[in-house]
This record gives structure tokens, sequence and C-alpha cells, in this order.
């Protein structure tokens, strides 16, 4: 399966975001906790050049303490400003707050000293699905934005006042123009930041038990009630998952496209487990 997904809308969102970078003090770059650096889309780089930015790594209630410890020393070693942060709970909003704050203090000063309270001005960018509107939306009192579990739910910009001092600039999910490498591309597919109309569910889901039988095994093995995960390759861990869920067709034709759905939304919903992607890079 080649994985490619790069639809119109995005390039309007890239050249979007070039126009308006002139009108905001700072960037805030959402990356999923579960592939921080697969979300780290090159495109954007470009655009921002020394613009402040401030990473919020979202959904870190989807992978495991030990691991949040590990990347939060990985950013603090690559000398990135960043927060983690847990939007749809809203737990982590005055982190958030703060650390926006804090990006943006060199300017802040700067307008301080001339006697004026600056208003932050922030965009708001990431790759499909990675929990911006759901992040401003946690900063707010009220659901400012429309939100989805989907790629492609926002499309154009969308000014939301935070308070008093902050106005946040949410932008379109913007992919990589070009997915050189398909193997990022697959654990982007497996958190939901690529359309599944584009993916071909069955080799996604052997992909991602694949990967899960190097991460965690014990894991997929007690989620499926799979005796001895060794004895199987990918296909038939999905068989074997299809078998004891009872996934039928008419005919009793075991509907092995149903498990593999099943498999990608549980994986999606933490319920298999909690799991990062990405190797830590090397510094």
């Amino acid at each position: 399966m080649h994985i490619h997904w790069f639809p119109g809308h995005m390039t309007k969102a890239i050249r979007m975001m070039a126009t308006e970078l002139s009108r905001v003090d700072c960037v805030i770059q959402v990356l999923d906790a579960r592939a921080p650096m697969s979300c780290m889309n090159p495109a954007f780089d470009a655009v921002i050049g020394n613009r402040p930015r401030l990473f919020v790594i979202n959904k870190y209630d989807l992978i495991e303490p030990d691991d949040a410890k590990l990347w939060k020393r990985y950013f603090q070693m690559a000398k990135y400003n960043f927060v983690f942060a847990d939007s749809a709970h809203k737990t982590d909003a005055l982190a958030v707050k703060n650390g926006l704050k804090e990006t943006a203090s060199v300017i802040s000063e700067r307008y301080r000293k001339k006697g004026v309270e600056k208003t932050i001005r922030a965009m708001v960018i990431g790759i499909p699905n990675v929990g911006k509107s759901t992040l401003i939306n946690s900063l707010t009192a009220e659901k400012k934005t429309v939100t989805g579990d989907r790629p492609g739910v926002t499309r154009g910009k969308q000014w939301v006042a935070i308070d008093k001092y902050i106005d946040l600039l949410d932008s379109p999910g913007v992919l990589y123009p070009d997915f050189k490498d398909q193997e990022k591309a697959t654990r982007l597919a497996l958190i939901g930041s690529i359309k599944d109309d584009v993916l071909d569910k069955c080799e996604l889901a052997l992909l991602g038990i694949k990967i899960l039988c190097k991460l965690a095994p014990n894991k997929l093995a007690t989620r499926y009630n799979i005796s001895d995960i060794n004895a199987h390759n990918p296909l038939g861990i999905l068989e074997e998952i299809t078998l004891l869920r009872g996934y039928r067709l008419k005919g009793d034709t075991p509907d092995i496209e149903r498990a593999a759905s099943a498999f990608i939304n549980e994986f999606r919903k933490g319920q298999i487990g909690k799991f990062v992607l990405d190797e830590i890079p090397l510094l």
C-alpha cells in the first residue's frame, strides 16, 4: 500500500499561513504525542522561519507516563519551547497559556516598556487530526471552533479570542506534499491524520499489528485474548481477531474487513494500550 493524500485545500492552507504570518507574534504547533516526530511537517519550517514557536504535544493521555517523561527530556535537550497537553479533557489549559506567554515574552516585554499591554496573536498549526481546534476550545470558556475525530474538519481560518490578551488563529491541518517515508505515513494513518477513504484498512491493520507485535505484543495479546501472539503472522492475528469476535458476512464468510476496522478504531481510542510509535531521535 502506497499512502498519499494531499488535497487542494492543503495547498491553499500553506498559502494562507504565509499570508497571515505577518499578523501574528508566534506560532503554536500541535503534535500528537503518539507520533510527535512524524507530526513534524517540514513544510511548516519554511513558512514559519524564525518566528517564535511553542510545541504543544497533545493527547499525552494516550501514551504511558514513562514514555511522556522520555519525550519531555528529548524536547528539553533539543531546547524547544513545549508543553504537554490533554486538551480533550481540558486539564492543561493554564500550562498552555503560560507556555504561550513565555514564548512571546520578548515581544510582550518590548511593548510593556512602552506602557502598552500587548495582545498576543498566535497561529495554531499542525497536521490533520492532532487536536488543534480541540486545544483552542479547551482554552476558552465555551466551544468556539468546529472539531471532529477525523482529518479535514477545519477548512478555513478562524480567529478566536482566548482572553483579553490572547488571540488565536486556527488553521486547516496540512500534511506533507510528498510522503517519501512510507513508514512515517503508516504511523500518521494509524493515528488518524490521513483520511480513511484513501487507505486500504486491511493493509493498514496488518501494518499496525506488525508494529505492535514488536512494540507491545503482550498488550495486543491481552486485548484480543490471543494465547500465543508469536505463533501468528500479522494476517494470522487479524484472522484470529475475526474468529474470536465472531465477525461474519452472509454465508458464514469471515468478515476480515470489519476486524481490520475494529483494530484501527480500538488502536486510535487507546483501547489496545498506550503507545508511542516514533523512536526518540538522537541529538
